[in-house]
């Protein structure tokens, strides 16, 4: 049995990680990392790969794997790889965050892509929001649903799931004639389902793994202030209720509508708190197709304490694309007059994109609610973008908040992972700090990307 790891490996993301045993290769995750095109791409403000050519720019610079077998005819043609017919037999997709999913679109048809049912639901559903911006799979996906066990060629694999920051997130426990193999895919055990991830710890040890890939992205890795806090999901549902009662004007809440979990938590403080949620037809839209996968949340149309917010004071008009998912929501939209007349009983999502709103709504002495990793505000290379955020806070005599919970153990979780399950070797992925897993365990398998590791 053998692990090559193509990403994931001494970084947080990317996972791509071959899984070859007997005569069955199958991809763990096939995502892109964080830092694609860092160093080629990232310095030069207006040059970027050419889509159009497929994966010809990716493989000039090394940014993709030049893997034969595994990509599409239109993705190669007009690289100098030729196609051939498929040499990898499946990709098992943990959860569909870009970072495990994001490079499926140019996978070969004839493979397929085992995904979750909630996670090909939710993922239909931001490509109809964000039609410019899909996350495509490649057109031959098997859904799979948890607990239900299938077979690939001479290997058994049984989804399980696991508390993400993404719904229809899974782990993996893989049987082959060589041993058994649990992958965690990315977890937490302080989100609104920690039961969930002790689920996956319960199976992986009652099938006695001999081996646990597991992430690490919090493991003796941040210095984060939101992190040291050691928040859950519900003390940011009940900071998000306190700030809300307290703003002298307008509360703005800020994070992508993808983390459902941070939906429903705005969702239930405006409740409790009393005030109306006013969101853009998007939001209402995630949120209603949602309902079938996450436990407890609102219905949109027909609530009289959601509103959409008439953004420039057309929709539709806006873009036709998004004409028909905001359709339905047309009938209860607000405009920034609206808004403006009901500060302090209103609150409201806004992307980042929407600041302008600001301008026509007139926020008061309000409050502005970051709730992402203060990686994305306050790390090296993102200066730029708070200082502009800061500028049009202080314009506004907005405070600016930070309410965040990760989507990841920490270091302590990881550990509570790896003594759960009781595998025989640990090894680590989608982690910086793969060092530390040493004193977690005796024995820690070190992996490097592109280099094989025979088990």
């Amino acid at each position: 049995m053998r692990i090559t790891p193509f990403g994931g490996a001494n970084e947080i993301g990317g996972n791509k990680i071959l899984l070859e045993a007997g005569k069955t290769k199958i991809f763990l995750d096939f995502g892109i990392p964080f830092d694609r095109g860092e160093g080629i791409y990232s310095g030069l403000e207006f040059v970027n790969p050419r889509g159009k050519l497929g994966l010809r720019d990716y493989f000039e610079f090394g940014i993709v794997p030049k893997l034969e077998g595994i990509y599409s005819k239109e993705a190669l043609y007009y690289t100098d790889l030729k196609y051939k017919k498929p040499a990898y037999d499946a990709i098992l997709i943990s959860h569909i965050h870009c970072d495990h999913f994001g490079d499926v679109a140019d996978v070969d048809p004839l493979i397929p892509v085992y995904m979750g049912h909630g996670s090909k639901k939710i993922n239909d559903t931001f490509n109809t929001i964000y039609p410019s911006f899909k996350s495509e799979d490649n057109g031959n996906v098997v859904e799979f649903k948890s607990g239900k066990s299938f077979q690939i060629k001479d290997i058994e694999i049984t989804p399980v799931h696991v508390d993400h920051s993404v719904p229809g997130a899974y782990g993996f426990i893989i049987k082959t004639p060589e041993g058994t193999i649990a992958y965690s895919g990315d977890y937490r055990f302080h989100g609104f389902k920690p039961e969930m991830t002790e689920d996956f710890i319960r199976a992986a040890k009652k099938a006695g793994a001999d081996y646990l890939i597991t992430e690490g992205t919090r493991v003796r890795a941040s210095d984060d202030a939101v992190f040291k806090k050691k928040m859950t999901e519900s003390d940011v549902e009940n900071e998000f209720c306190e700030t809300m009662k307290k703003s002298q004007g307008l509360t703005c809440f800020n994070f992508s509508f993808r983390n459902l979990d941070r939906v429903r938590s705005l969702c239930n403080a405006a409740k409790r708190a009393g005030k109306v949620l006013v969101c853009n037809a998007g939001f209402g839209y995630a949120v209603d197709n949602a309902k079938h996968i996450v436990e407890g949340m609102p219905d949109i149309i027909g609530n009289p304490n959601i509103k959409i917010f008439n953004k420039d004071g057309d929709i539709a008009a806006e873009d036709k694309r998004s004409y028909i998912y905001a359709k339905p929501y047309l009938e209860r939209t607000v405009d920034y007059k609206w808004v403006k007349k009901n500060l302090k009983d209103t609150v409201m999502f806004m992307s980042a994109s929407e600041l302008s709103q600001l301008i026509d709504i007139q926020p008061g002495k309000g409050t502005f609610v970051y709730s992402m990793s203060e990686h994305y505000i306050e790390g090296e290379g993102n200066e730029e973008y708070r200082d502009c955020l800061n500028n049009w806070l202080d314009h506004f005599g907005m405070k600016l908040a930070q309410i965040h919970c990760s989507g990841h153990a920490d270091h302590a979780g990881v550990k509570k992972m790896i003594d759960g399950v009781s595998a025989k070797r640990i090894i680590p992925v989608h982690t910086e700090n793969p060092d530390a897993f040493k004193k977690m365990h005796g024995d820690v398998v070190m992996l490097e990307r592109g280099k094989t590791i025979k088990l």
